[in-house]
This record gives C-alpha cells, structure tokens and sequence, in this order.
C-alpha cells in the first residue's frame, strides 16, 4: 500500500507510549497533559511543539511541596497522584541511558530560604537534585546567567536563553532541561529530497521534503493517519499524525486514549513517506495554559506551598518553556527546557462575617 504524506501540520509532543505497568500512570499523566495542551496551544491554528515530560516533570517538583487545597487543584485538573513522584522517577530512569535521551533537574533558591527537610528528601530521591542557593536579590543578572547556563549545559547548547530576566523578589526558581539526539534507523537519502508544498494552518509554503519507501507501522483510522518512525535501536520512535484533507481540524477531538488506540491498531505496511525536514525554536508563557487547564490557585496569593518552606508564603509567578527540534535525512534533535519561577505570597484573611447588633 502507498501513502503520500503530502500536508500535515507537524507537532512533536514528545508523547510517551509507555505499555508497561510500572510506567502507565505517569505515562497517562504526561500524555493526558499533553494533548489537553495542544488543544489550547493550537487554538490560534499555528504550529506549536512543545515537551510535556519537561513541564510535568518541573510541574511535579512544585506539586512536592504543595498542600491543602493548593495540591489537591493540581490532583484534579492534571491528574497527579502522591505516587507520580516515584513514577516519574522510574520512568526518567528508563528512559536515559546516556545515548539517545537524558534529562536533569534543579531547585535554585534565594541565599536564606530554608527549605522543608522532608521537600529536600523529595527532590533527591525523586527529582535527583539538591537545591542551590543563589544571591538572587543583590545578584540577580549573575544568577539568572549561571541558571541559563547550567540549562544550556544540559540540553546540549540548544536552549540558551530560558530565563529572559531574574526579579529579585524571586525565592525559588525549579528548572528541569531535557535532550534527544537519535539517529533514524532506516536514513532519507539526501539525493531525493525535494521542495514540495506544504500545508499550515492554511498557508501553503514550499519546503524540502524528505522521501524514502519504507516497511514501516502505519494505521488509519476515520481519515486520520499515524505513522511510527523508529530510531536506531527501536527504542525510541516519532509518531506522525496527519488528518484528512477535507478535515485538518480532525486532530482536535485527539486525546491520550484515542492516541493509544491508533498505536495498538497499527501494522506494517509498504510506506512511499514524505515527510518535511525542518528546525525551529519555540518559547511559551505557560501560566495561562495552566490556569486554562483549572490549576489557578497555584498562582494566587492564598496559594499552599508550605511543604517546600515555612519561611515565607510561596505561590508560582510564571512557567517557561522553551523548544528546539531539527528534522533531517539523518536524525532528529530536540531539546526543552522548563522554568517555573516562584515568589512570596500575601496570605488574604478570610473575609470577616458581617453581623449587625442594635
């Protein structure tokens, strides 16, 4: 059977298709997340590509010290669990070894902030980290230049930048960096790629377009097409969805469980693939994702962090993410990072009953 792969808009989740018991929660929160994301991200008709391991895996560092109505928002809209900690902390494990896939935490906090012994327990058992203090008040460009480059450090030189400028006030920065460098198994052949169009969000460009025929797995379902695209070792693999012609917006009613069934459904096939080389950079602000997704409460003055510290009230104050990914005849790169910067919160009173007495 022939497909041409002609027009798709390319997003690359870093979506875990994990079938193993030992990974299915953590799995299932990291896809579920992902794809409640994409929905948002891709509401303007853009192309977008973003990490959803990063932002989870920073996300759940700050679930760690949360408490009260504060941890149990984050248990509801994202599906955390006390339990997610030791998962992800077995998945990361599986996941790197060093080649193809790795990735790194690290707490940065402001000279003085005395962390919880039993938050500081967490981040090393889990998150494999200990927290650095840095003069974040009186030094604040020097530490936001030793964060950016201990992420560029981890991500192999491809996120430079992540945090754009360091508010003194802040008291806590949670930063995880995730790189992936693999080689395909099967290479393009450079000699037979070509400018083809391109289809994005209704603008049609001219692209080089990579092209190979390939035994590969492959399935459709109502018009929707997936394609698994293995790298050396078959470890690791790109999924490409790519939804009718006639419908484009096919791939909004996409979630974590219609995405396992097309994987469980594929077989092998004869492939004629075309498939877009390209690279790009992207940088998010996702607080209002987050707020879209119900977590509000974290980022409000009556947020509850007094699991990470009883030194001062604590709420999140931004969540950045930044992406790079290059495709080409030979492999794939990508890299992300995840800020979530963290400042003192103003506990509000409870607001004083009214009662008249004549």
């Amino acid at each position: 059977m022939t497909i041409r792969i002609t027009k798709t808009v390319f997003t690359l989740l870093l979506v875990l298709a994990m079938s193993s018991s030992a990974f299915a929660s953590s799995s299932e929160v990291i896809n579920s997340f992902a794809f409640s994301t994409a929905r948002i991200l891709g509401q303007d008709g853009g192309s977008y590509f973003f990490s959803p391991y990063s932002i989870v895996s920073a996300f759940g560092m700050a679930y760690a010290g949360a408490s009260g109505d504060t941890a149990a928002e984050m248990e509801q809209s994202l599906g955390f669990t006390p339990e997610l900690h030791g998962e992800l902390a077995e998945l990361t494990h599986n996941l790197q070894d060093g080649q193809y896939i790795s990735s790194a935490n690290r707490v940065w906090t402001r000279t003085g902030l005395t962390l919880n012994g039993e938050y500081q327990d967490k981040l090393l058992m889990y998150y494999g980290n200990r927290a650095k203090a840095l003069d974040i008040k009186k030094k604040p460009e020097a530490s936001r230049k030793e964060i950016n480059d201990w992420v560029s450090k981890k991500t192999g030189g491809r996120i430079t930048n992540l945090l754009q400028s360091l508010d003194p006030s802040t008291q806590m920065i949670i930063t995880n960096a995730v790189y992936f460098k693999a080689n395909w198994q099967h290479k393009f052949s450079k000699s037979l790629t070509a400018p083809e169009q391109f289809r994005d969000g209704g603008k049609v460009t001219e692209v080089p377009m990579m092209k190979k025929n390939e035994d590969l797995q492959y399935a459709e379902i109502d018009g929707v097409k997936i394609v698994r695209l293995p790298y050396e070792g078959r470890r690791m693999s790109m999924f490409v969805v790519l939804p009718p012609e006639a419908k484009p917006d096919a791939l909004d009613s996409l979630n974590a469980e219609t995405f396992r069934q097309m994987v469980s459904s594929m077989r092998k096939y004869d492939v004629d693939l075309w498939l877009r080389k390209f690279r790009t950079e992207e940088s998010y602000e996702l607080a209002d994702v987050f707020k879209a997704l119900g977590v509000t409460q974290a980022f409000s003055d009556t947020a509850d962090f007094s699991g990470i510290t009883e030194d001062t009230a604590l709420k999140v104050d931004a969540v950045i993410h930044k992406t790079f990914i290059d495709v080409d005849e030979e492999k794939t790169e990508a890299a992300a990072a995840t800020g979530i910067a963290m400042v003192g919160a103003t506990m509000m009173p409870d607001p004083t009953s009214k009662a008249e007495f004549h």
